[in-house]
């Protein structure tokens, strides 16, 4: 069992930072909430008022287009 995890700890941190250096094409993905605060129009309870603006503008134009 140890010879196991030593071998997936070198594994991990020799060849896994190799291949990602070595692949430049990869590409960070967006998470769930990155999504979610690029989507965000604000809420009708928010403090500032232009976010309550830009809430109630979203709701019209999702409104208007059904």
């Amino acid at each position: 069992m140890v010879i196991i995890l030593t071998l997936i700890a070198i594994f991990f941190s020799f060849y896994v930072p190799y291949y990602l250096r070595k692949n430049k094409n990869l590409k960070p993905t967006k998470n769930r909430f990155e999504e979610f605060v690029d989507n965000d129009t604000g809420y009708p309870w928010s403090l500032n008022s232009e976010r309550r603006k830009s809430f109630y503008k979203a709701v019209q134009k999702k409104l208007s287009t059904k």
